[in-house]
Protein backbone atom coordinates (compact mmCIF):
# COMPACT_ATOMS: atom_id res chain seq x y z
CA UNK A 1 0.00 0.00 0.00
CA UNK A 2 1.10 3.36 -1.10
CA UNK A 3 2.10 5.47 2.12
CA UNK A 4 0.63 9.27 1.10
CA UNK A 5 2.57 10.82 3.86
CA UNK A 6 5.86 9.87 2.88
CA UNK A 7 4.68 11.47 -0.99
CA UNK A 8 4.22 7.33 -2.40
CA UNK A 9 2.07 6.73 -5.14
CA UNK A 10 0.73 3.55 -6.51
CA UNK A 11 0.86 2.53 -10.54
CA UNK A 12 0.99 -0.05 -13.15
CA UNK A 13 4.15 -0.93 -15.05
CA UNK A 14 4.73 -4.22 -16.11
CA UNK A 15 1.35 -5.48 -15.98
CA UNK A 16 1.71 -5.46 -11.98
CA UNK A 17 0.40 -2.39 -9.18
CA UNK A 18 4.05 -1.05 -7.90
CA UNK A 19 5.20 1.39 -5.69
CA UNK A 20 6.93 4.65 -6.83
CA UNK A 21 8.58 7.28 -4.39
CA UNK A 22 11.12 10.08 -5.48
CA UNK A 23 13.49 11.02 -2.22
CA UNK A 24 16.00 13.28 -2.76
CA UNK A 25 19.05 11.47 -3.47
CA UNK A 26 16.70 9.59 -6.26
CA UNK A 27 15.70 13.33 -7.36
CA UNK A 28 19.15 14.08 -7.31
CA UNK A 29 20.58 10.85 -8.94
CA UNK A 30 17.61 11.80 -12.02
CA UNK A 31 19.52 14.70 -12.28
CA UNK A 32 23.13 13.28 -12.51
CA UNK A 33 22.32 10.59 -14.57
CA UNK A 34 20.50 12.38 -17.42
CA UNK A 35 22.27 15.66 -17.26
CA UNK A 36 19.20 17.33 -16.50
CA UNK A 37 17.41 19.61 -14.32
CA UNK A 38 14.23 18.02 -12.91
CA UNK A 39 12.48 21.18 -14.31
CA UNK A 40 13.80 20.68 -17.78
CA UNK A 41 12.59 17.11 -17.31
CA UNK A 42 9.50 17.59 -16.22
CA UNK A 43 8.84 20.02 -19.00
CA UNK A 44 10.21 17.98 -21.80
CA UNK A 45 7.80 15.56 -20.20
CA UNK A 46 4.73 17.79 -20.18
CA UNK A 47 6.00 18.54 -23.72
CA UNK A 48 6.45 15.02 -25.15
CA UNK A 49 9.70 15.50 -25.81
CA UNK A 50 11.43 13.09 -23.88
CA UNK A 51 13.80 9.83 -24.35
CA UNK A 52 12.87 6.56 -23.13
CA UNK A 53 15.91 6.45 -20.98
CA UNK A 54 14.75 9.57 -19.03
CA UNK A 55 11.48 7.46 -18.09
CA UNK A 56 13.74 4.50 -17.64
CA UNK A 57 16.16 6.55 -14.89
CA UNK A 58 13.05 8.36 -13.54
CA UNK A 59 10.89 5.47 -13.12
CA UNK A 60 13.88 2.83 -11.51
CA UNK A 61 14.67 5.60 -8.74
CA UNK A 62 11.39 6.06 -8.24
CA UNK A 63 10.87 2.27 -7.68
CA UNK A 64 14.24 2.18 -5.82
CA UNK A 65 12.83 4.91 -3.29
CA UNK A 66 10.09 3.15 -2.75
CA UNK A 67 12.02 0.23 -1.52
CA UNK A 68 11.89 -2.23 -4.62
CA UNK A 69 15.17 -4.13 -5.58
CA UNK A 70 15.25 -3.47 -9.04
CA UNK A 71 17.53 -3.68 -11.87
CA UNK A 72 17.31 -0.69 -14.56
CA UNK A 73 16.86 -3.08 -17.55
CA UNK A 74 14.69 -4.85 -15.74
CA UNK A 75 12.14 -1.45 -15.46
CA UNK A 76 13.09 -0.54 -19.84
CA UNK A 77 11.11 -4.14 -20.29
CA UNK A 78 8.55 -3.04 -17.94
CA UNK A 79 7.93 0.11 -20.07
CA UNK A 80 7.89 -1.74 -23.20
CA UNK A 81 5.22 -4.50 -21.83
CA UNK A 82 3.06 -1.22 -20.39
CA UNK A 83 3.22 1.30 -23.29
CA UNK A 84 5.48 4.04 -23.86
CA UNK A 85 2.43 6.42 -23.53
CA UNK A 86 1.02 4.94 -20.58
CA UNK A 87 4.48 4.78 -19.00
CA UNK A 88 5.23 9.08 -19.57
CA UNK A 89 2.01 9.11 -17.80
CA UNK A 90 2.73 7.79 -14.71
CA UNK A 91 6.28 9.14 -14.84
CA UNK A 92 4.60 12.07 -15.09
CA UNK A 93 2.13 11.64 -12.03
CA UNK A 94 5.41 10.74 -10.31
CA UNK A 95 7.07 13.38 -10.64
CA UNK A 96 3.63 15.52 -9.82
CA UNK A 97 4.31 14.38 -6.51
CA UNK A 98 7.74 16.43 -5.87
CA UNK A 99 5.90 19.52 -7.03
CA UNK A 100 2.82 18.82 -4.88
CA UNK A 101 4.31 17.55 -1.76
CA UNK A 102 3.67 14.87 0.82
CA UNK A 103 -0.02 14.83 1.85
CA UNK A 104 -0.42 16.13 5.41
CA UNK A 105 -3.92 16.05 6.69
CA UNK A 106 -5.40 16.32 9.88
CA UNK A 107 -4.78 12.20 10.18
CA UNK A 108 -1.49 12.26 9.39
CA UNK A 109 1.13 11.11 11.77
CA UNK A 110 3.80 13.66 10.82
CA UNK A 111 1.19 16.72 11.76
CA UNK A 112 1.30 15.59 15.38
CA UNK A 113 3.88 18.36 17.01
CA UNK A 114 5.01 19.65 13.66
CA UNK A 115 4.26 23.33 14.53
CA UNK A 116 4.75 23.33 17.95
CA UNK A 117 7.82 25.59 18.96
CA UNK A 118 9.69 24.68 22.45
CA UNK A 119 10.70 27.46 24.88
CA UNK A 120 14.32 27.75 25.15
CA UNK A 121 14.03 30.65 27.87
CA UNK A 122 14.74 29.52 31.55
CA UNK A 123 11.87 29.57 34.26
CA UNK A 124 14.32 31.03 36.21
CA UNK A 125 14.35 34.63 34.57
Amino acid sequence: MANQYKGEIKGKLGGQERTFRLTFDSIVNVENRTGKSIMTITNDLALSKYAMKDLVIILHEALMGAGAKVVQSAVGDMIIQTGLINAGKLTGEVLATIFTGETKDEESPLVQGENEQKSTQSNNT
